[in-house]
């Protein structure tokens, strides 16, 4: 019986070091990693808030990369409409000189040669002007071109020409957008995108867009529910309907531009704002081939107009174009007002792509600040929740070093020597 009992005090004592053991090197884990809990065993509630604000850290590091790369983008974009609206400008001053008639016709070989310099210098710009529009960011993907990766968004299109005696060698005689309307976005915050892009015929259209088509839509019925889009904006047609009840969808829609119907019951789409009208049958629908407006056989948008329709507006290319063959005319009414208004337009069609740029820097600036300080406070919750109180640890250690010390003393004071510790 006694031999139990000496037994059990020495087990309950060997049990007592061996805990002493594990707490201090607990404790001595805590001050090394400075981290409280190793195990969610230690404190599960704490284990959880642990993971969730470790988890909120990793989104706020996420969304700062994706701002930066927004700031990246957009300043990048500015810098470039930048000199677009440079380049305007001096066109710009060569469209008023020619309005004044400096460089009108006198017949003389030093007037040719003048002409002749300032055509060159118009081919100039507006290669500079298609360089620019074919950008593209640190990735290699183009910045004004949507989604499209696989090619230049506008492509440029050469012909030898000469004009009222003046050689203009060979120059650009049209540019065609081969973009799309895709908008890239990032993420800035949970369930919150920003656009970081805008598409190139967009930005490079220097006129309102007009579409008359030629189709009498008088009697036209829709035989089905179909669906069409304008500039991405999906437009919801109902059996039954007629051309005046598109007509209203499409002005109650939200997209900058608006329907109107002409004297001969034909459809006719103008846009708000100098941009390309981006027009598509979606899913098989046929509603915008029907009324005339898209080209039935080649309904691919961009460039997919019905060819019985008129189409108005000019890009930014088109107007420059326009200028230069007027220019060697020498015909100072057109450069004076047609020419001389659609630079004007575009000059403020740049301006205001610029201010919505400026616009979303300025949201990216106060989300920034938003991030930064949601870091510092989700940082210190953490430290709070999981970061070792050092002077406490090291009160706690020496203590649990004392306990301990005191044990083992304790403990060789009452595990007696039995006959197997003299055998040794």
């Amino acid at each position: 019986m006694i031999r139990v009992t000496n037994q059990m005090i020495n087990t309950n004592m060997i049990h007592t070091i061996n805990r002493h053991n594990a707490d201090m090197q607990k404790v001595e884990t805590q001050m090394s990693t400075g981290s409280k809990i190793q195990l969610p065993s230690d404190d599960p509630v704490a284990a959880a808030s642990q993971m969730l604000l470790r988890t909120r850290d990793r989104e706020l590091k996420q969304y700062d990369r994706n701002i930066q790369e927004a700031y990246d983008k957009l300043n990048l974009m500015d810098g470039q409409l930048e000199r677009v609206g440079e380049i305007l400008q001096r066109v710009r001053l060569l469209a008023v000189q020619g309005a004044n008639g400096i460089y009108a016709s006198t017949g003389t070989e030093a007037s040719f040669e003048l002409k002749e310099a300032i055509a060159r210098e118009i081919n100039q710009h507006l290669k500079a002007l298609v360089d620019i529009a074919n950008t593209k960011d640190a990735t290699g993907r183009a910045l004004f071109g949507g989604s499209v990766i696989e090619r230049d968004p506008f492509l440029p299109i050469y012909s030898y020409k000469v004009s009222q005696e003046i050689n203009q060698g060979n120059v650009m005689t049209d540019v065609r957008y081969q973009g799309d309307i895709v908008v890239q976005k990032r993420e800035i915050e949970r369930h919150e995108s920003m656009n970081i892009t805008i598409p190139g015929n967009r930005i490079f259209w220097g006129t309102n867009t007009a579409i008359n088509s030629r189709t009498d839509s008088g009697n036209y019925v829709a035989t089905g529910d179909q669906n069409f889009s304008i500039d991405g904006n999906t437009i919801e047609v109902a059996a039954g309907d007629t051309i005046n009840d598109i007509i209203d969808k499409i002005n109650s829609a939200p997209i900058e531009v608006r329907a109107s119907k002409g004297g001969q019951d034909n459809i006719i789409l103008t846009s708000k704002t100098p941009h390309q009208i981006w027009l598509e049958d979606e899913e098989g629908g046929t509603v915008l081939a029907d009324l005339g407006l898209i080209d039935g056989n080649d309904p691919e948008p961009p460039n997919n107009y019905h060819p019985n329709a008129t189409l108005s507006g000019l890009s930014i290319f088109d107007l420059m174009i326009q200028f230069h063959q007027d220019l060697i005319k020498g015909d100072q009414n057109l450069i004076g007002g047609r020419d001389l208004g659609a630079l004007d337009s575009a000059i403020e069609n740049i301006l205001r792509n610029r201010t919505e740029i400026g616009a979303r820097v300025n949201r990216l600036d106060q989300h920034k600040k938003r991030i930064a300080w949601d870091q510092t406070y989700v940082k210190e919750l953490l430290a709070n929740n999981e970061s070792v109180d050092i002077v406490e640890s090291i009160v706690n250690l020496k203590w649990l070093e004392t306990v301990h010390s005191y044990a083992l003393r304790v403990g060789a004071g009452i595990i007696k020597p039995t006959l197997m510790d003299f055998l040794r």
